[in-house]
């Protein structure tokens, strides 16, 4: 049917009660690229400004009494579009743009309608399932031990960059100072070193200088996240989850503030999908698949929770036990994976049933 025609006819209504309005949105900075479905039928997109209220009177305009679903694609913008929509009174999804269906075409012709009517026909259809949304409170906490994060890693370009610089001009690393992190002995070493060219000497101070500021920075975060910790809303499940072997207070904080509520994971198999500690599968009919780790995951927690399974398997005698056992026919980097996925699975079960960890026995 001609465009111009379903227009015609849905504007006709004058009550939409008891109709859906979708909506698909492409949103930036200054400008939102809006697909409009009424039901599973398309009637047209157009450009606004980035101001929800606009969004809505547009709506209210258009289809009066009707039901508004909106959606986007995760992004930039965080969740602030979906509390400003949920606030007006509009439904609103938050989507993965890997879960999004797009196709060869698609990708040759890409813009910012094609963007939007993709996510207004895919979700007037039903093929679209949202993101878990945090409250608020949650989402600023995430914030700060992502600001940790972004600490560690200044930190540790900082360290490459000396070592390289160190490397470029012919000075080697005494062994004991040669660590994969910053120790007081590197730092003082670094600044004993007879350097004639004052040049090379300012940089190496100002390195050193930014060192001491970002170990500084990082003290005073995590006395923060400390004090966040002992919070009534974190308490209980902070106490449940340190012990577990291997998880302290960042890998404690970081599960609780990116997962939130551990209840809306029905099964491990979901909870373990959202870390990402499982394997990529190209089965077919009898034939079985199964390659590395899945691309798709939370890259943060699943490389904390390797880092605690190494440690689990010194403190916990029965998965020490079982790491052995893996050894034997695997090789190291394979095994703390299987580990790493044991210790998550005992995290998601006590976590849920709010109970602290017993370290296994060998009998």
């Amino acid at each position: 049917m001609d465009t111009n025609v379903v227009r015609k006819t849905i504007r006709e209504h004058v009550d939409f009660s008891g109709k859906t309005i979708y909506l698909g949105l492409d949103v930036h900075k200054r400008k939102w690229s809006v697909s409009v479905y009424v039901g599973d039928v398309f009637y047209q997109t157009f450009q606004q400004d980035s101001v929800a209220v606009n969004l809505l009177n547009y709506l209210q305009r258009h289809f009066p009494g009707g039901r508004y679903m909106a959606c986007y694609e995760a992004g930039f913008c965080g969740f602030s579009i979906y509390r400003d929509l949920v606030s007006l009174g509009i439904d609103c999804l938050v989507v993965n743009p890997t879960d999004v269906p797009q196709t060869g075409k698609g990708l040759l012709g890409k813009n910012d309608s094609s963007d939007s009517k993709r996510l207004g026909v895919a979700l007037s259809r039903g093929m679209l399932q949202g993101i878990y949304v945090p409250d608020r409170s949650t989402e600023a906490d995430r914030k700060l031990l992502r600001y940790r994060q972004r600490i560690q890693q200044m930190l540790c370009g900082h360290r490459k960059s000396l070592k390289s610089t160190l490397q470029t001009v012919g000075i080697k690393i005494p062994e004991q100072y040669d660590k994969h992190y910053w120790t007081k002995n590197f730092v003082h070493w670094v600044g004993s070193l007879d350097i004639v060219e004052p040049s090379l000497k300012a940089a190496l101070e100002l390195i050193v200088e930014d060192v001491a500021y970002l170990r500084g920075r990082l003290l005073s975060t995590n006395k923060k996240i400390r004090a966040m910790s002992a919070r009534n809303s974190y308490a209980d499940a902070y106490g449940i989850l340190v012990s577990v072997p291997g998880i302290g207070l960042i890998t404690a904080m970081t599960l609780l503030t990116e997962v939130g509520d551990i209840r809306r994971f029905e099964s491990f198999s979901r909870f373990n999908s959202f870390i990402g500690i499982c394997p990529s599968e190209f089965s077919s009919g009898e034939r079985e698949n199964k390659g590395k780790m899945t691309r798709r995951k939370h890259a943060r927690l699943r490389q904390l929770i390797i880092e605690a399974a190494w440690v689990s398997i010194r403190v916990d005698p029965a998965l020490t036990l079982k790491f052995q056992e893996l050894c034997a026919v695997k090789t190291k980097k394979r095994s703390i994976v299987v580990i790493a996925r044991k210790l998550l699975s005992r995290v998601y079960n006590i976590w849920m049933k709010n109970r602290l960890y017993e370290r296994g026995v060998v009998k």
